[in-house]
């Protein structure tokens, strides 16, 4: 017999194997069949008799209720549980049982670590993109805390660089608002608007205003509501609150030169939450050592009208920032002609940190030149740590089906032990024997690999498509974010496969010391 005669022999008896008609069931396969039915029923009722929602009292008013929520729930883990249940039902009704659970544990094994692992991708690149939505790919500051004054001359340096696609100012400081009676501390960010749009996403980001606002302020009417008459309490009193006269300013709005206030550009969290202030409202903004005064530093007020305001999907931005005009910055903080930084954009944010060493280079040790990597080093750094766990974790999955696939095996060299003696009798060494048991647990491995791999991307690209809805309020994202990495997807499956692989060791070499005579013993 040719060896490709051999091999392939040995491939069908393995397969035989796996396949004893006398040990196959089909009752799960009969159960799961009747739970799809059972939830798809369920799914067209609702979707045929539950909208629209016409009369308060009828069935037709059941989709706003906690009823149809509930029972939509229901359909939905019925379909899923009935999937699950109805390919167990095809494995018993086309394996032996132990055979079957085997495939069905390397399926688990590939098919959940596959959505667990995409979605934790996702959120790395929800993370990522909102963070380069508020901050640059990379930013240029002063090594020695010196004022940056020359920063004119430096951005038009690294604009040269290749990977470099946009370059913008920023002068940053930390400084009390209010509206009101609700003061917060907040981080008070000046910036070029002329420029800001090539390096910064506001103008994605902003829900109300526009960056232009920043720019020309005088086109941000006031809030009609904002001047009404209001009560104060004072003192366990209530004293009412006389509306301001528009044509005469105040010492904090007489900053304002010309007789327009300033712009600013507040998170939503700020805005909503914090201040509750609208478009054109006015807000008070407090920087406790800006101003120098006969005994030295003391505070400066100054009052801005708010132009709009941005969600940018992290509440530390949203609650936490707000923009103004680079020039009314520089005026209010007592910083002339001075800037904290420049942002840089590049092509891509995985060359930011190729760009930030080049960028170094270029402008020596001077100043101090990071790429978000380095800025977020710890977020991110902490994310890799729990997707490797996370990975850990769930390839025990895998390992619990690598010794079911082991006691299979067992099991089958004992049941089999007449044939082996058979195959021995006619002339089949130790080599095939072996041979034959690890075909078996491939067969088990690449079924259950190919099923488990297929289902993950699946149920990863119906995700994706479809969305799974979250709570913004606690996650602050509207769905589950999802995102599926070709390298990660084959370090699982060969994971996977060489657990497979190595459980089929120890069963053949088992199988193959058998002699033929313990096989015929008792027959």
């Amino acid at each position: 017999m040719s060896e490709k005669a051999r091999a392939g022999f040995e491939w069908f008896v393995a397969w035989r194997h796996l396949r004893d008609p006398e040990r196959r069931s089909r009752r799960a396969l009969y159960l799961g069949l009747a739970v799809l039915l059972l939830a798809g029923l369920d799914l067209t009722a609702l979707k045929l008799f539950g909208q629209p929602a016409r009369s308060p009292s009828g069935l037709l008013a059941l989709q706003s209720s906690v009823a149809f929520e509930r029972l939509w729930i229901a359909g939905t883990v019925g379909v899923i549980a009935g999937a699950v249940i109805t390919f167990l039902g095809v494995l018993f009704a086309s394996f032996t049982v132990f055979t079957a659970i085997s495939i069905f544990g390397v399926f688990l094994g590939t098919a959940a670590p596959i959505l667990a692992l995409s979605v934790m991708s996702g959120f790395e690149v929800d993370l990522k993109t909102k963070i380069r939505g508020a901050k640059a790919d990379v930013v240029i500051t002063t090594a020695d805390d010196q004022p940056f004054l020359d920063w004119r001359k430096v951005r038009q340096a690294v604009l040269r660089e290749p990977g470099v696609v946009g370059a913008t100012p920023y002068l940053e400081a930390e400084v009390m608002i209010r509206a009101g009676a609700a003061p917060a501390g907040i981080i008070l960010r000046g910036i070029d608007p002329a420029t800001a749009r090539s390096v910064l996403d506001l103008g994605r980001t902003l829900r109300e205003g526009n960056v232009d606002d920043l720019e020309h302020p005088d086109k941000v009417a006031d809030d009609p509501f904002a001047h009404e008459v209001g009560e104060i309490e004072a003192g366990g009193q209530k004293e009412t609150a006389a509306p301001p006269n528009p044509g005469k300013r105040t010492s904090a709005d007489a900053v304002a030169a010309d007789g327009v206030l300033p712009s600013i550009l507040l998170g939503e969290e700020l805005a909503a939450r914090t201040l509750r202030v609208f478009r054109g409202s006015h807000v008070d903004v407090v920087c406790p050592l800006c101003k120098m005064g006969p005994s030295g530093p003391m505070p400066g007020l100054k009052v801005f009208r708010a132009a709009g305001y941005f969600y940018s999907g992290m509440y530390e931005y949203d609650s936490k920032l707000a923009y103004v005009a680079l020039s009314e910055a520089q005026k209010f903080l007592g910083a002339p002609g001075e800037v904290t930084g420049l942002d840089l954009r590049t092509g891509s944010p995985d060359a930011a940190p190729a760009v930030a060493s080049a960028v170094q280079a270029i402008l020596g040790d001077r100043y101090e030149v990071r790429s978000w990597e380095d800025l977020n080093k710890g977020l991110f750094m902490a994310l890799r740590l729990e997707k490797l766990a996370m990975f850990v974790v769930l390839t025990f999955i895998a390992l619990v089906a690598s010794f079911s696939i082991i006691s299979t095996l067992i099991m089958m060299a004992t049941q089999k032990a007449r044939e082996v003696a058979i195959l021995k009798a006619m002339g089949a060494g130790d080599g095939a024997i072996r041979r034959v048991f690890i075909a078996e647990g491939v067969y088990i491995g690449l079924l259950g690999l190919a099923v488990g791999v297929s289902a993950g991307v699946i149920g990863c690209k119906l995700i994706e498509k479809y969305g799974l809805p979250l709570p913004t309020d606690v996650y602050y994202i509207s769905k589950l974010p999802v995102v599926m990495r070709p390298s990660e997807i084959i370090v699982l499956a060969a994971s996977a496969m060489a657990l497979c692989c190595l459980a089929t060791v120890y069963p053949a070499l088992l199988a193959s010391r058998m002699r033929p005579v313990e096989g015929l013993r008792y027959e």
